[in-house]
């Protein structure tokens, strides 16, 4: 027994001094986990370059995006991943394909350049594809017509992953209407004029317009509905039915104070990623102290 006791007793040894070994190699060999935030610096790369070509800093096209600054630099030094529907928001800011900037380079065309726009064709191969430049001369004999520009766009559309092809159609609203009419950033106000603008339910006003109403027009943090100095917070982050509901509630209030004019941002489009033609609308009955957006006018077919 006495033996058998002292043979138990050095295996035991054996065993803990091995296992304080293994356990500091592995302290020292163990690889760390990837951080899940950590982004792709390629593709952040290719925002700053396409940025600094457009002459944009950071808070310009954190601005134009409906983001933070502190996302957008995160973005452009890896350190975090855009989800779809931001990558949308910044690739549209930047004036480029979702392709141009987040797709493997394997998998990429031509890189942005700020002095040309990006050919209606780029990508279509095959028979019936048709050749557009992007300002074709009237006098060209091969100039597309109408009905051949919708059909190469169309095709190209379809061509796309069903869960895409309206997120391409939005891209291609935005940017013909931005042709047509380009919002005019508003910088300062009269003293009668406020500012409208999207928000969400809990005030946190860190981002596009949202921030600029925090910084110059007297929205208060923690606040994300109605007139706080001279800005009017619109909650566009609680789904449809409340941002609808929301807007009501602000015609009511511009009805009740024709003193004041108020000036609506694009709200929804950015972050929340409502289109257009989904916002307009519910603004069509709206006072004629409210003064909207030209992407919105367009729609309502007012005269810009």
């Amino acid at each position: 027994m006495l033996k058998a006791y002292q043979r138990w007793c050095t295996v035991r040894n054996y065993c803990f001094t091995f296992g304080i070994i293994a356990a500091n190699l592995g302290t020292v060999a163990k690889p760390t986990k990837p951080d899940p935030r950590r982004g792709d610096p390629v593709v952040g790369e290719r925002i700053k370059r396409r940025r600094e070509d457009l002459g944009m800093n950071r808070y310009a096209l954190a601005e134009a995006a409906g983001v933070s600054y502190t996302y957008i630099s995160q973005l452009e030094t890896g350190y975090r991943n855009a989800s779809h529907r931001l990558q949308i928001a910044i690739a549209s800011a930047l004036g480029v394909g979702l392709d141009d900037l987040f797709a493997p380079d394997g998998m990429r065309g031509p890189s942005p350049s700020s002095k040309s726009a990006p050919s209606l064709s780029r990508g279509l191969t095959g028979a019936g594809a048709v050749s557009l430049t992007a300002t074709p001369s009237l006098s060209s004999p091969n100039r597309s017509t109408l009905s051949e520009v919708v059909a190469v766009a169309a095709d190209a559309i379809e061509s796309l992953p069903k869960a895409v092809r309206l997120d391409a159609l939005n891209q291609i609203h935005l940017r013909v209407l931005h042709s047509l009419a380009p919002s005019v950033h508003i910088e300062r106000l009269a003293p009668n004029e406020v500012f409208v603008f999207g928000s969400n339910a809990r005030g946190i006003h860190d981002g596009g317009a949202a921030l600029k109403a925090l910084e110059k027009f007297g929205a208060v943090w923690g606040e994300g509905h109605g007139l706080h100095g001279q800005s009017y917070a619109i909650d566009t982050m609680s789904g449809f039915s409340t941002l609808a509901a929301e807007v009501e509630t602000f015609l009511d209030y511009a009805r009740q104070h024709p003193q004041l004019t108020f000036r609506v941002t694009p709200i929804g489009t950015g972050i929340a990623g409502y289109r257009f033609d989904q916002i307009a609308p519910l603004f069509a009955d709206k006072p004629e102290n409210v003064f909207l957006p030209t992407e919105f006018r367009a729609l309502l077919d007012e005269e810009f």
